[in-house]
């Protein structure tokens, strides 16, 4: 448990779930975070309400990612995806839900309002002491005028003013909004980097400057100056950090929703007891610093819908870690234009439209199809596909219009996974699918522009781009998981057909009494070497054999592991009571042996073919009189 400075307890959230996403056991505060209903299906997406966790969670289950942040009730929640594999096969799965705040703050939750004044104080102390200098300047000067009048000391008590006036100004610019801000755009952030870096050419001269890019045509949305001002001032407090030279690195990557921006130097570093205060107007660790620069990169970042962390060492350097939104971020406040109502019921009608008209569309693409794809067209006939297309329209296009309202993720895996398995049944090619897939994509957005046009209804820039990612969404879904299932009903088939010939390829055959032969054909791998010593033990004690002739005469090629494998066998069949002879050793082999080292003691025997091993074993009478 984990207490808040209210001395609320905070549990982490658990729920354990088997491959196909059943739910097995989960506490109250997993249910709690998951906003889970009581429902007849034990389906972890049936369950889940959050669409947000949903789609999240389904990114997870593709492999696409192992964990993601999300914020629930105001609060900023972990979620860790852990897979559990027994005997190489996924055995569980774990979802681990933390809350990040109190994670963070738990170390010194005791010393919570303490440190809550000790920042207020410290800012007015450091208030207090930038404007009082240039104040007390202005007295002494206007002191100095009663005695005698001269026009130096006007000037100097004229710019001590201006410089109150200055920082009173960059308080007021930290501590409240600016009325005229400017528009949010959308800008190519590396660019801005470089043109910044440009201007610490001087500065740089002794400092090892890397940057690595990802993206270079990254854009971040936001305010553009006011992002540039920010990062034109973490770079210049990471060169000046580095007096005597080191290095300073910028990276730059970014995932499905965030632009994501690390300044690093190795420089002199920051105390662990002031990593707190970073941000707060006032203070700072330089001499002759005013304290508002880091005041207002945080101001900016998270004016701009942005986050940012630091971590830092003394004497390893400090790191800035920045991310941005791909997307435009807006209040709740309906500030005019186009009302919910009205969006929904366009939304409602598109919905009507893909349904009534999802015959007609289907019959175009199946069209486009014969025209353009007529190898995909003549296999879907032998299959029976088309009839069921024509029947029943296309399903991708049919899950669009289903929902395009409220994303219902499990409906999507379910049919995904019917006709995943049912492809994968039928032999129909996985890359023939993506095609069918694509030209989907291309028809539906066809549709959705008719519609458009029809209806002279309009949408904004953001409307569309939220229609777009909605609705590509959905594809997306369904294709990612379409694939996974048709991939995991081939490896099951292959996992099963292998278990089918390893039963096979271990043919161990008694030829007298208690004496077999294991013929060994076809090359042989490391997985097939430790199975056929796993069943030639198994059959030994069966047969209760005291003498096994391994014939390797049909293995045309074995590496160093594989001849380890095959005298493990011999040492194993040893420890039976059964004495062994090698047959069929070519040079090749004989050579790994004399490589390894492996030597060949008194119990084993090695003919060069079966017919002289047939012949030490002339004692065995064979078969029975």
């Amino acid at each position: 448990m984990i207490k808040s400075p209210a001395n609320q307890e905070i549990s982490y959230g658990l729920i354990e779930l088997n491959p196909d996403a059943m739910i097995l056991s989960a506490n109250n505060e997993g249910k709690r975070l998951l906003n889970s209903d009581e429902t007849e299906s034990n389906n972890l997406f049936h369950q889940v309400k959050n669409n947000e966790i949903k789609t999240k969670l389904h990114e997870c289950f593709m492999g696409k990612s192992s964990s993601f942040i999300l914020t629930f009730d105001t609060q900023p929640y972990f979620f860790l995806f852990h897979r559990t594999f027994k005997d190489q096969k996924l055995d569980k799965i774990h979802v681990y839900m933390l809350n990040i705040n109190y994670l963070q703050t738990s170390h010194d939750h005791n010393n919570w309002n303490n440190h809550l004044l000790s920042s207020i104080g410290e800012m007015a102390a450091g208030i207090a002491h930038e404007v009082r200098n240039p104040l007390t300047a202005v007295k002494g000067f206007l002191q100095l005028m009663e005695q005698t009048y001269n026009q130096e000391y006007s000037q100097i008590a004229q710019s001590e003013l201006d410089r109150a006036i200055h920082i009173l100004n960059d308080l007021m610019s930290v501590s409240k909004p600016e009325f005229a801000q400017e528009k949010q755009i959308s800008f190519n952030v590396c660019a801005e980097i470089e043109s910044i870096l440009l201007l610490f050419q001087n500065q740089l001269y002794d400092i090892n400057l890397i940057k690595r890019f990802d993206n270079e045509c990254a854009m971040v949305v936001g305010r553009k100056d006011q992002i540039k001002k920010a990062l034109f001032n973490l770079i210049k407090n990471a060169i000046e950090a580095m007096p005597k030279g080191g290095t300073l690195f910028i990276e730059q990557n970014e995932d499905l929703h965030e632009i994501h921006l690390n300044i690093s130097d190795s420089g002199i570093g920051i105390p662990q007891d002031k990593i707190r205060l970073l941000g707060t107007p006032f203070f700072t660790l330089k001499q002759d610093g005013k304290g508002m620069g880091l005041a207002q990169v945080y101001n900016a970042i998270h004016g701009n819908h942005g986050k940012v962390r630091v971590t830092s060492e003394e004497g390893e350097g400090t790191t800035f870690y920045l991310s941005f939104s791909k997307t435009i971020q807006h209040s709740n406040q309906f500030i005019g234009g186009q009302s919910m109502i009205q969006v929904i019921d366009s939304k409602l009608e598109l919905t009507e439209f893909l349904n009534k008209n999802l015959a007609f569309y289907t019959e175009e693409w199946v069209q486009y199809l014969h025209k353009n794809k007529s190898y995909i067209t003549s296999l879907m006939r032998e299959n029976g596909e088309l009839d069921g297309y024509a029947e029943f329209g296309n399903p991708i296009m049919k899950l669009v219009a289903q929902n395009i309202l409220e994303v219902k993720i499990e409906e999507i895996m379910d049919v995904a996974k019917e006709r995943g398995v049912k492809s994968a049944k039928t032999e129909f090619p996985i890359h023939l699918a993506w095609e069918l897939f694509q030209s989907t994509r291309g028809i539906i957005w066809n549709a959705i522009k008719a519609f458009y046009i029809e209806s002279q209804s309009t949408l904004d820039t953001e409307e569309f781009f939220t229609l777009e990612r909605n609705v590509n969404d959905i594809i997306d879904i369904y294709i990612d998981s379409y694939t996974a299932y048709f991939v995991n009903y081939k490896e099951e088939l292959l996992k099963s057909h292998r278990e089918t010939v390893d039963e096979l390829s271990v043919p161990i055959i008694p030829i007298a009494e208690r004496v077999c032969i294991l013929p060994v054909v076809g090359n042989v791998d490391t997985y097939r070497a430790k199975k056929i010593r796993e069943k030639t033990l198994i059959r030994v004690k069966e047969l209760k054999a005291q003498k096994l002739i391994i014939d390797i005469s049909g293995v045309p090629f074995v590496d160093t592991a594989v001849v380890n494998h095959l005298f493990k066998i011999v040492k194993g069949i040893k420890l039976l009571g059964c004495s062994t002879i090698l047959t069929g050793i070519s040079p090749e082999i004989a050579d790994t042996m004399i490589e390894l080292g492996i030597e060949i003691d008194d119990d084993v025997k090695t003919r060069s073919d079966l017919q002289q091993a047939l012949q030490d074993i002339s004692e065995f009478r064979i078969g029975k009189q």
